[in-house]
């Protein structure tokens, strides 16, 4: 039996019946040496009271609660759990987790396989897993992404593809891991730090990943580690068609130019011709409130 024990960090943005869905998976996941630390921005206390009374019922000191009392975005909340691993002197790995996952029993047993199999560990950054469909779990959302800085693109690899084993054994060549999982061992965060709080929303996980490989580490999938994903109740992203949506959209525009100031800066041109590409396309299809926020993001600092 694996001795090793991972800390995994969820956070609730208000939807308690899908966090609680996510630990439900994680209480009967095949290694059971590990620490669940909710984190909770949701500030609503009908969620509140929901989690914490699941917690109660448990009587499984395996999980803690954090609650903070304001939303200051995906990141930084990511971060309070981390750090809260990190000061335990039994911390081994780290697993960031969406809240509106569901794991396979062996998904978290598999992780641990895989870094303990591979035979660059020194180099290794940050693993994530075979993201699929938590409706259709034959369909895969992501085996992870890669990102041309030259013009400005990033690719969800796998995307829509249906899962037949086509990427369970061969080497997969990517950029970065999906924030909805991603698992290192703690010593990477020793080296490189944590999420950058200067993003909200959006483009933290690449962020991230890109930090590591500057730093020279690797970033890989585990594809025999299944995490199956509702796609976008955790951001936001089902709303996009109205006001609530246009927010977050803010934020995908925003920390988009982030990312090239941060990483790239000497590229920012590509990073404004993208969004300004953005732009002409809202105009010319009527979309004037999402143009706005383009323009905005365009002639503002940050």
């Amino acid at each position: 039996m694996n001795q090793n024990k991972v800390y995994i960090i969820t956070i609730n943005f208000g939807t308690p019946g899908h966090t609680i869905e996510c630990l439900e998976s994680i209480c009967v996941n095949n290694h059971k040496l590990f620490q669940v630390v909710v984190v909770d921005v949701s500030n609503i206390n009908q969620s509140v009271k929901k989690i914490t009374r699941w917690i109660d019922e448990k009587n499984d000191s395996r999980f803690a609660f954090i609650q903070e009392k304001e939303n200051r975005g995906f990141a930084y909340a990511n971060n309070i759990g981390i750090r809260y691993s990190l000061e335990q002197p039994d911390c081994d790995f780290i697993w960031v987790l969406n809240n509106d996952t569901v794991i396979a029993q062996n998904t978290l047993e598999e992780l641990l396989n895989c870094y303990e199999q591979d035979k660059n560990k020194d180099k290794a950054g940050f693993y994530g897993s075979k993201i699929l469909d938590y409706k259709d779990k034959e369909l895969i959302q992501n085996v992870g992404g890669t990102f041309n800085k030259w013009i400005g693109y990033s690719v969800l690899l796998g995307m829509g593809e249906k899962d037949i084993g086509q990427f369970d054994k061969k080497e997969i060549k990517l950029d970065y891991v999906i924030g909805a999982s991603m698992f290192c061992h703690s010593s990477l965060l020793q080296k490189i730090g944590l999420l950058s709080d200067d993003y909200f929303l959006y483009y933290e996980d690449i962020d991230w990943c890109v930090t590591a490989q500057k730093a020279g580490f690797q970033n890989r999938t585990c594809t025999r580690s299944r995490v199956f994903h509702k796609q976008g109740i955790s951001t936001g992203a089902k709303l996009l068609e109205n006001d609530v949506g246009l927010e977050y959209k803010k934020y995908l525009y925003s920390s988009y130019k982030k990312l090239y100031k941060r990483h790239f800066r000497m590229l920012m041109p590509v990073a404004y011709f993208i969004l300004f590409k953005q732009l002409a396309g809202k105009i010319i299809h009527g979309s004037f409130a999402e143009a706005k926020l383009i323009l905005k993001v365009l002639f503002t600092s940050r």
